[in-house]
């Protein structure tokens, strides 16, 4: 049931007009009672309010008929009253209520992220397996680069680059397992490369007859040089390493380049065939530390001086003949433990038959 168009009172102490859906904003002050009492004509509700000024005086309360026609006084109740400082009319939609801050799950500790607003995520651990197999791929690396222990830097690459493949697919960051596998595989390629000319090194000193000799110490004269001549197309010479070389052996006649430092093997040819040197004398140097070319030589000459005498069968300072030593070198010394010192006597003339006793 709706409450018909007409003046009431709004609840603040004026009259307002309800046109029949709703409060307008036309007010109007509620008329005093006369003192004399009731009138007996009734009051009829304004016309429209759109005709009237919003502060015409008010006219009298709907009120229903007694009886006897008199006006009933008793002020008409309207539908709906505002309250003081109401935010609406009746009618008007309803404000939402919103619960209060406390009602919110959560509200004690801390307010929500906002919607849409990224959440960032939280600091990943560093894995340790990634990080051990870094480290077994550097000591890999460092190992398989030395000769001597590279079968052990071989194992540890391998065992380096298992660990760091197994760390990517645990928790934590990934990598130091991406760059161990990375120095494991740069430390395989150059431990290859460090191999290969270790490798290439030694083939081409194995390729040599034996240890080598130092053939810078052998006296040379005019006449000598002269004769000289490639040592493997002498008449009748067989090669023979140093360390097959025996006491007896006869040696033609050899002229070194001077930029020829080390020598692998020498001609040896019949003693009753014309040659000048001789070997007269074989011993071996005491063990340790290469000591030097100077001091080497020093201790082969001394060594083969001091047997030239009973050899040939007088003093070395009242003979013709001459002595010089094939002694190691530092490379011999240290990769074939080369200690060996061979003497060797010469005559500064072709001779047949060895030098043995011959008090020359």
């Amino acid at each position: 049931m709706t409450t018909p168009a007409g003046w009431y009172d709004d609840g603040s102490g004026n009259l307002r007009w309800w046109d029949g859906q709703q409060w307008t904003a036309h007010v109007r002050a509620v008329p005093h009672p006369s003192p004399e009492g009731p009138t007996e004509t009734a009051v009829e509700p304004a016309a429209d309010p759109a005709a009237q000024p919003a502060v015409e005086p008010a006219a009298a309360l709907p009120s229903e008929v007694s009886l006897t026609g008199a006006a009933d006084p008793e002020p008409f109740a309207p539908p709906y009253s505002l309250q003081p400082q109401a935010a609406g009319y009746p009618g008007a939609a309803e404000a939402p209520s919103y619960p209060s801050v406390a009602a919110y799950p959560g509200a004690a500790q801390g307010y929500a992220a906002a919607p849409g607003m990224p959440t960032p995520a939280p600091a990943r651990k560093i894995s340790v397996l990634g990080l051990i197999g870094l480290g077994a791929a550097v000591v890999g690396v460092v190992l398989a680069c030395v000769p001597p222990i590279a079968v052990i830097g071989w194992v540890v690459l391998g065992i380096a680059f298992v660990v760091s493949l197994v760390s990517l697919f645990l928790r934590g960051t990934k990598w130091p397992g991406i760059t161990g596998m990375g120095v494991t595989v740069f430390g395989t390629i150059l431990a290859l490369a460090v191999s290969l000319i270790a490798v290439g090194l030694d083939s081409s000193v194995e390729a040599g007859p034996g240890p080598v000799g130092s053939p810078s110490a052998r006296p040379s004269t005019d006449d000598s040089a002269q004769g000289a001549e490639d040592p493997s197309e002498i008449e009748g010479a067989e090669m023979v390493s140093f360390d097959e070389l025996a006491v007896g052996d006869c040696i033609p006649l050899v002229e070194y380049d001077e930029e020829e430092t080390e020598v692998f093997e020498v001609p040896v040819v019949p003693c009753d065939l014309p040659h000048t040197d001789e070997v007269f004398y074989k011993y071996d140097l005491p063990d340790g530390e290469y000591p030097g070319d100077d001091a080497i030589y020093e201790l082969a000459w001394e060594g083969c001086r001091d047997q030239f005498e009973g050899f040939v069968g007088l003093s070395y300072d009242a003979s013709e003949l001459d002595i010089y030593p094939y002694s190691p070198t530092q490379g011999s010394w240290n990769r074939w433990n080369d200690r060996t010192v061979h003497c060797i006597v010469f005559s500064y003339d072709e001779v047949t038959g060895s030098l043995q006793g011959a008090a020359r």
